[in-house]
């Protein structure tokens, strides 16, 4: 079978990443003749070139709808002669409509990965989403929220496919002495938040957290890991605020190791679809505080078990964190039950399973 996968940028974020981790599922399982197309010849994970998956740039020449990108994905795609088109995001979708019509193939569209329809019904994005869900033969979404949110849950067109990670990922060895050393952590405890210092991203929220928590305990440290449009404003805050039990790291390459090291995962967002960085964490064996109240966290950690889901209030987050250091048996508790829930529904193999099942189905139709 030959798939020919178009996603707009392998930049560092959540879609990226499941892509990626999908492409090593294939290359290790199957014997598919894969082909990946993007339009930003900027990668942050490297690692994809290891998978030996040929790859075609198509660089936006001038705008950033530019139009060229039709013709350009066409003509690849005429070239390959693909089973199916498979794509990630709204814009790649749109840009394949011609591709899938003119030689009638079949197309797979991921475009469901927030729980939150955060645009106009009468916006440009809006227009584009009536038409990829017209012309897709498969809607993918990554959450019973997002599907829902998007009012797709009576489409017969559309598919919920959980995430799914690599569990060899996780099996590491950390040096966790030499990783305190360099970020200059002497506490006992760390809280670790993976996210982008992004306006959707409530970091904030997490420095208030912190600044509640340096008058319960001092002996926890706050690490923040990511990069984004907030991250000067953030840093300012904290120097002028005089915070000091927070350290904000910027993109880093050693995730694993940095949440291996920590105690308590944090991730404060008004909504998810469904976090990688939960999944991570869980993954890991550290028990979970979200402010997700209406997207998809609730359908991967188990409320009070493995974690918990809470309103927004830096008071009550800072006193269940106290709670939790405080009680090192229930930390532990919650971590393994965490890391079950991941075995049991949100592993590589069940996420490359279904896209295997829907593969099969899509060529068949």
């Amino acid at each position: 079978m030959k798939i020919l996968i178009f996603i707009e940028s392998l930049h560092s974020g959540g879609k990226e990443r499941r892509l990626l981790e999908l492409l090593t599922y294939l290359k290790n399982t199957t014997s598919y003749d894969l082909r990946l197309v993007i339009a930003d010849s900027e990668i942050h994970y490297n690692y994809v070139h290891n998978l030996n998956i040929p790859i075609d740039v198509i660089n936006r020449k001038y705008i950033k709808k530019d139009p060229s990108l039709f013709f350009r994905f066409f003509k690849i795609a005429k070239h390959f002669k693909p089973d199916i088109i498979h794509t990630w995001g709204t814009m790649s979708t749109i840009y394949a409509i011609p591709a899938k019509v003119i030689l009638n193939k079949p197309m797979i569209a991921n475009l469901i990965a927030n729980a939150k329809k955060d645009y106009s019904s009468f916006s440009l994005t809006a227009l584009f989403d009536k038409i990829n869900y017209i012309f897709a033969d498969a809607i993918i979404g990554n959450s019973m929220a997002g599907l829902k949110a998007y009012g797709l849950t009576n489409n017969p067109k559309t598919q919920l496919i959980y995430n799914g990670v690599h569990l060899e990922r996780f099996r590491i060895k950390s040096n966790k002495e030499d990783l305190r050393e360099k970020l200059k952590i002497s506490t006992r405890y760390i809280a670790i938040m993976v996210a982008s210092t992004s306006k959707s991203k409530d970091y904030d929220l997490f420095i208030d957290v912190a600044k509640n928590m340096s008058s319960i305990h001092n002996d926890i440290t706050f690490i923040g890991v990511g990069d984004g449009s907030e991250f000067k404003r953030l840093e300012l805050r904290i120097i002028n605020e005089n915070i000091k039990n927070i350290i904000l790291t910027g993109r880093r390459n050693d995730i694993e190791s940095l949440i291996a090291c920590s105690d308590i995962a944090l991730l404060f967002s008004q909504c998810e679809g469904l976090s990688n960085a939960i999944i991570e964490y869980m993954a890991l064996g550290k028990p979970v505080i979200t402010t997700d109240l209406i997207g998809g966290s609730r359908e991967i950690i188990e409320n009070e078990k493995s974690g918990y889901v809470m309103a927004p209030n830096s008071l009550l987050i800072a006193s269940k964190i106290y709670e939790l250091i405080n009680n090192p048996q229930k930390l532990i508790t919650m971590g393994i039950k965490g890391k079950q829930i991941i075995k049991d529904k949100f592993t590589i193999e069940n996420m490359g399973l279904e896209y295997l099942k829907l593969y099969e189905k899509t060529c068949l139709n």
